[in-house]
């Protein structure tokens, strides 16, 4: 029977959104000085490049707007309430809203963050059963190295195999048509391999573990079967660091969307962000990273917030301070 939440949680789930809140702050303010407190300023640089083709009316416009001619605080305040207000400003190079041309790529971003993450915790979940519960020493110890090799290939390398052997000469999928939720799925596929192999390498360390832990040896002279014991008494405790490790992944799964949705010709956040590195929109940027901060908070806090339910022993900590030395829970 599982314990009763106590009434100490609530204080907990508002510490953590309270301490995301701040990293979401301090992210934003960081990235702002980074782009706008550097010499150069980049938002005039770019609109009085000749190849811009901006008339002097809209020049003046934009530069009025972003308060380029005042102090950088003055910047940072008018940059904070036009966010307060869900104006992420304007593209320097579209001339659209930020925020409508993040909207327009995200759909296609969170189609291909969906499928990888189910991907992901099936590969995971399937690389530590095998590993930890397989009848023969061989497969356990060649599934154990599997997730480090994974680790060790670049995802680029992948993605181009892929598309060259199932793309090119079996012609199973089209990059033409990439875009959609049965067009993510390789690209899916390919993302699933990075992201997947940290949380399979933190189940197995702790499965093998926790099969030396008392429960499991009494439980083993009961004459229970491997998989019973598997199932019933190694996953849950294994399973938390690995709670752990794919919120932390997510970061994993920012990044990589960029090469992947750039291969495999898919038009999301990441090829919005090739797009304002390539062109020098700060405030596209801006934008985008602040989308990325705000997802990792999130999800980092959904980790933090899931972690006392399934170990009570474990609130009013933070997640990510929990490692596999953790002392493991019997079921």
């Amino acid at each position: 029977m599982s314990r009763p939440i106590p009434s100490s949680y609530p204080r907990y789930v508002l510490a953590r959104a309270g301490q995301g809140l701040v990293v979401l702050a301090l992210s934003y303010l960081a990235v702002f000085l980074l782009l706008f407190f550097l010499p150069g300023d980049p938002i005039s640089a770019r609109l009085n490049d000749p190849d811009s083709n901006y008339s002097p009316e809209q020049i003046e416009q934009l530069l009025t707007y972003y308060g380029m001619d005042q102090p950088l605080w003055v910047q940072l305040w008018h940059a904070v309430r036009r966010l307060a207000q869900g104006d992420l400003g304007y593209s320097l190079t579209t001339v659209e809203p930020v925020g409508g041309r993040i909207l327009d790529a995200l759909p296609s971003t969170v189609e291909l963050a969906t499928i990888t993450l189910v991907f992901s915790v099936v590969l995971a979940l399937g690389l530590a059963a095998i590993a930890t519960g397989a009848p023969w020493e061989r497969v356990r110890r060649f599934t154990t190295a599997i997730p480090a090799a994974l680790l060790s290939v670049p995802t680029f390398v992948v993605g181009l195999l892929v598309l060259q052997v199932f793309s090119y000469n079996l012609g199973l999928f089209s990059t033409l048509k990439a875009d959609g939720w049965s067009g993510a799925i390789p690209a899916a596929a390919v993302l699933a391999l990075p992201v997947s192999a940290p949380v399979a390498r933190v189940i197995i360390e702790n499965a093998q573990e926790v099969q030396g832990e008392p429960f499991v040896t009494f439980a083993r002279s009961k004459g229970l079967a491997g998989l019973r014991i598997l199932f019933a008494h190694v996953a849950r405790p294994s399973a938390l660091p690995g709670v752990t490790m794919l919120g932390l992944a997510v970061a994993e799964l920012i990044t990589g969307s960029v090469i992947v949705e750039a291969i495999f010709n898919r038009h999301g956040v990441g090829s919005v962000i090739e797009s304002a590195v390539s062109s020098q929109d700060s405030p596209v940027l801006l934008g985008v990273i602040l989308l990325a901060a705000g997802a990792i908070v999130l999800v980092n806090l959904a980790v933090d917030l899931t972690y006392p339910l399934l170990d009570p022993r474990l609130r009013g900590r933070s997640a990510s301070s929990v490692t596999g030395s953790e002392p493991k829970v019997p079921s």
